[in-house]
C-alpha cells in the first residue's frame, strides 16, 4: 500500500510537471496570418499548395493559421473542398485553421453565408491561447462587397470580452480594411460601434485582409496590420511571448521582413479619447458645440503638446481650441449643413503621436419649409431589401427573418411574420396575398391585411431573388433553377433549369417573366407554362471559371413597350426585343461618369431612368435616357455612391426618388433631372430601392431602421431636435 502510495504520488507530480511544462511552451508561441487565397473549382493551388508543406517543416510550427477571408472566389462548395484538401495535412498535424468570410466570396456565394458555415463551422467567433484571446469577426454582407458588424454580432463580442481580464492581451482578426477612411468611403460603414467595445482592453493588434495594399498604423491604442493577398507571395507569421508580439511578413522566395514589434503589457494606463456636444439648449441646432478630452490620460501624456481637430461628414480636418481644463472645443454653425444625420468625427494626437479618434453623430431639422423625418423605427437586424408601399401599410422584409407591415403615418407595427432565414428578398403584392422568398429555401405566401401563412413552396435552396405574378403564377429564380407556382395554391406548375443563382427582381409583361442571373444569362419563360421563349448570354466566364464577367444578376430587368432593358455588371446597359431577345442597342456611360451595372431602370414614356454604379469619388450619377435609341439625355450626380438603389417613380411621373448607400435621399426632376430636395439619414449602407408617393420618401437601411422622410412643405415643425450619439 505504501508503495502505491508513492507511485501515485510520483505520476502526480510527472503529470504536474508536464502540465507546468505544457503551460511554459504556450508562453511563447507562433501563428500565420494569411488571407485572400481565391480558391476556385478549376485553376491550380499554387497560391497556397507551399502553406501546408512550410507550416510542417518550419523550425517554428505554427500553433494554428487565421485567415482573414476571401478563402475562396466565389463561395462554392466546390471551392471549400478543394481548399480543405490543400490543408488536410495541416489537419492532420493537427494544426488548425480558423478561417472568417471574405467579401470577394459573400459577393458570389450561391448558398450565402450558410454555404461558409457549412465548411467552416462558424462566421465569428473567438478562443484563447497561451493566455492571449483571439477574436475574429465576420465583416462581409451577403451579396455585396461593403462591410457591416450587425447588432447580434456586436451584442455577442460585448459578451465575449466582459469575461476577459483587463490585462489580458486581444489579438482581433476582420476581413475589410478599418480605421482609416472618411464616412462616405468607410469599408465598414459602422466601424465606429467598434470602439467603444474595446475600450479598457488590451487591444494589442488589429489584423485586416483586403490585400490591395499593405498598411501599419496606431489607433485608440490599438496596431492596425494590414496583410496582401496570399496569392501575392506574402503572409505574415506572429510571434508571441509574454511580453512581446513580433509580426513579420514572409515571401515566397523565403525573405522575412519585420512588420512590427508591439507590447503586450502597457507601460502605464493609457489615455481614452472621450467626445460628445455641450449644445445646451440651442434652439434648431443654429450651432452645435462638440468638445473632448482624453480622460483618463495616461501618466506621459503631456496635454501642452497634444493636438485636435474636428470634420463634419467627410470634410477637412480644421483644428480644435483647448481650454483652460484640457477640454477641446470647436464650434461650428448648422444652417450650411443639409438637414438629416451627420456624424462629427474628432482625432486627437498626443504628445507620445498617438492617435484617438471618436465619431459622435448629430441631426439637423430646422423646419417644414425643409425635408423632416416623419418617424423612423429600429428593428432587431440589418435591411437590404426593398420597402413596399400600398395605401397606408409599409411591408419590409428583414434579415432578423422577419416581415413587418407598418402603419404609414406613426410607424406602428400592423403585423409582422417570422421565417426560419433571413430575408434578402423583396416582397411583392398581387390581390390580398403578398409572395417573398426567404434565404431558408422557401418561398411564402402571406395574406397582407394579417401576415397569416397562405402556403409554403419549398425550393430546396436559398432564395435572394423578388418574385413577379402573372397569369395566376409566381415566378422566383433560385439555385441553378426558376420556378413557377401556382399563385393560389402553391403547388408547382414548372420549373426551369439554370446554370447558376439568381438574386435581382423578375420582371414580366403579363404574359412572359423575364429574368438575369449569375450565369450570364437573360431568360424570357411563358408565364403559364414556363415555356423558354428565348435565352440570350449576355456575359462571359472568366478563367476562373468563378464569376460570369457581363452578367445581368444584380440589376433587374425592366420591360415596356416591348422592349426589356437591363444592365450587366460590366457597365453595358442593353435594351432587347421582347419578342426575340434580339440586341437594339448598347451603351456605355461616357468617360469620367459612373458605370452602369447594379441599378435597375424605371421607364416613363419614351424615357428610361437609371444610375450609375459609383466609383472611389463618390459621386453617383443619375441618368435619363431615350428608350428607342439609348441617347442620354441627361445626367445627375448625386455626390453619393448608388449601389443597388434605383429611381422609385412618383404616381404622377414628374419626379423620383433614390438612396446612395451611405444615406443620401435624392428626389430629381424626372424632365431636367434636376435636385427637388434631399435629406441626410446618416453613416450606413443602403442597399435598397425606396417608396416614394410624391410627398415622402419610405427607406430601410443596414442600420436596422426603417424611415418615413416627408418632403418640404409636408411634414410638421420638427421643433427644438437637440439629439446627438456619441
Amino acid at each position: 500500500m505504501r508503495f502505491r502510495g508513492l507511485l501515485g504520488v510520483g505520476v502526480l507530480i510527472l503529470l504536474l510537471t508536464r502540465v507546468a511544462h505544457a503551460q511554459r511552451s504556450e508562453d511563447r508561441f507562433v501563428f500565420w496570418h494569411i488571407s485572400d487565397t481565391y480558391i476556385s473549382a478549376t485553376e491550380d493551388r499554387a497560391a497556397v499548395a507551399p502553406i501546408p508543406q512550410e507550416a510542417l517543416s518550419a523550425g517554428s510550427r505554427p500553433a494554428f493559421l487565421i485567415h482573414t477571408g476571401n478563402v475562396s472566389f466565389s463561395g462554392r462548395q466546390e471551392e471549400y473542398t478543394r481548399f480543405k484538401e490543400a490543408f488536410q495535412r495541416l489537419e492532420e498535424a493537427r494544426i488548425r485553421l480558423y478561417a472568417i468570410p471574405g467579401r470577394q466570396e459573400m459577393r458570389y456565394a450561391p448558398e450565402g453565408k450558410g454555404g461558409f458555415q457549412t465548411a467552416f463551422g462558424k462566421l465569428y467567433q473567438s478562443f484563447d491561447y497561451g493566455g492571449t484571446h483571439f477574436v475574429l469577426l465576420d465583416t462581409t454582407v451577403a451579396l455585396q462587397s461593403y462591410g457591416h458588424i450587425d447588432r447580434a454580432q456586436l451584442k455577442w463580442l460585448a459578451k465575449d470580452l466582459e469575461r476577459v481580464r483587463p490585462e489580458t492581451p486581444i489579438l482581433l482578426f476582420l476581413h475589410h480594411e478599418f480605421g482609416q477612411e472618411p464616412p462616405g468611403v468607410r469599408p465598414i460603414a459602422n466601424e465606429f460601434e467598434l470602439w467603444p467595445l474595446l475600450r479598457g482592453k488590451n487591444v494589442i493588434a488589429i489584423f485586416t485582409a483586403e490585400g490591395r495594399r499593405e498598411a501599419l498604423f496606431r489607433k485608440n491604442g490599438a496596431t492596425v496590420i494590414t496583410a496582401r493577398q496570399l496569392g501575392r507571395g506574402t503572409f505574415h507569421r506572429v510571434t508571441v511571448t509574454p511580453l512581446l508580439v513580433t509580426v513579420e511578413r514572409v515571401q515566397r522566395n523565403g525573405e522575412v521582413t519585420p512588420v512590427v514589434t508591439i507590447p503586450v503589457s502597457p507601460r502605464a494606463r493609457p489615455s481614452v479619447l472621450r467626445a460628445g456636444f455641450d449644445d445646451g439648449n440651442t434652439p434648431y441646432l443654429v450651432r452645435r458645440h462638440p468638445i473632448a478630452l482624453l480622460n483618463p490620460r495616461a501618466v506621459n501624456d503631456n496635454p501642452e503638446q497634444e493636438m485636435a481637430e474636428l470634420r463634419i461628414d467627410d470634410g477637412p480636418f480644421s483644428p480644435m481650441v483647448r481650454d483652460a481644463r484640457d477640454i477641446w472645443r470647436a464650434p461650428f454653425r448648422t444652417e450650411q449643413i443639409p438637414v438629416g444625420v451627420h456624424s462629427a468625427t474628432i482625432r486627437l494626437t498626443t504628445s507620445n503621436q498617438a492617435v484617438h479618434e471618436a465619431e459622435i453623430i448629430f441631426e439637423v431639422e430646422r423646419d417644414a419649409r425643409e425635408p423632416t423625418r416623419r418617424w423612423a423605427v429600429d428593428l432587431d437586424g440589418p435591411i437590404q431589401s426593398d420597402p413596399l408601399l400600398v395605401g397606408d401599410t409599409l411591408y419590409v422584409s428583414c434579415l432578423d427573418h422577419r416581415v413587418y407591415a407598418f402603419n404609414t403615418s406613426n410607424g406602428r407595427k400592423r403585423w409582422t411574420f417570422t421565417a426560419r432565414g433571413p430575408f434578402l428578398a423583396s416582397p411583392v403584392l398581387s390581390g390580398n396575398t403578398l409572395y417573398i422568398g426567404s434565404t431558408d429555401g422557401t418561398l411564402y405566401a402571406l395574406d397582407a391585411g394579417s401576415g397569416r401563412v397562405r402556403w409554403r413552396y419549398d425550393t430546396g435552396k436559398p432564395i435572394y431573388a423578388t418574385a413577379a405574378v402573372a397569369r395566376g403564377v409566381v415566378c422566383i429564380g433560385g439555385n441553378q433553377r426558376i420556378h413557377g407556382v401556382d399563385a393560389a395554391t402553391g403547388r408547382q406548375r414548372w420549373t426551369q433549369s439554370a446554370g447558376r443563382f439568381f438574386q435581382s427582381r423578375v420582371a414580366t409583361d403579363g404574359s412572359t417573366f423575364y429574368l438575369g442571373g449569375w450565369d450570364g444569362t437573360l431568360y424570357a419563360l411563358e408565364a403559364e407554362s414556363g415555356t423558354l421563349r428565348w435565352a440570350r448570354m449576355l456575359g462571359q466566364t472568366q478563367e476562373e471559371e468563378s464569376v460570369v464577367v457581363g452578367a445581368p444578376a444584380v440589376a433587374s430587368p425592366v420591360v415596356a413597350a416591348g422592349r426589356v432593358f437591363i444592365s450587366t455588371t460590366d457597365g453595358r446597359l442593353i435594351a432587347l426585343r421582347a419578342g426575340d431577345g434580339q440586341t437594339l442597342w448598347t451603351v456605355r456611360a461616357p468617360q469620367g461618369s459612373d458605370a452602369f451595372g447594379t441599378s435597375s431602370g424605371t421607364v416613363v414614356g419614351p424615357t428610361l431612368f437609371v444610375a450609375g454604379t459609383g466609383d472611389a469619388s463618390g459621386h453617383g450619377d443619375v441618368y435619363a435616357l431615350d428608350t428607342a435609341t439609348g441617347k442620354i439625355l441627361w445626367r445627375t450626380r448625386t455626390g453619393q455612391n448608388i449601389v443597388s438603389s434605383s429611381p422609385r417613380m412618383a404616381p404622377d411621373g414628374r419626379s423620383f426618388a433614390i438612396m446612395g448607400v451611405r444615406g443620401k435621399v435624392s428626389v430629381l426632376d424626372t424632365l431636367s433631372g434636376a435636385r427637388l430636395w434631399g435629406y441626410e439619414l446618416g453613416p450606413g449602407n443602403i442597399f435598397s430601392t425606396p417608396e416614394y408617393d410624391g410627398r415622402a420618401v419610405y427607406t430601410v437601411t443596414m442600420a436596422n431602421d426603417v424611415q418615413v422622410i416627408d418632403g418640404p412643405g409636408h411634414g410638421v415643425t420638427p421643433g427644438n431636435r437637440d439629439t446627438a450619439t456619441p
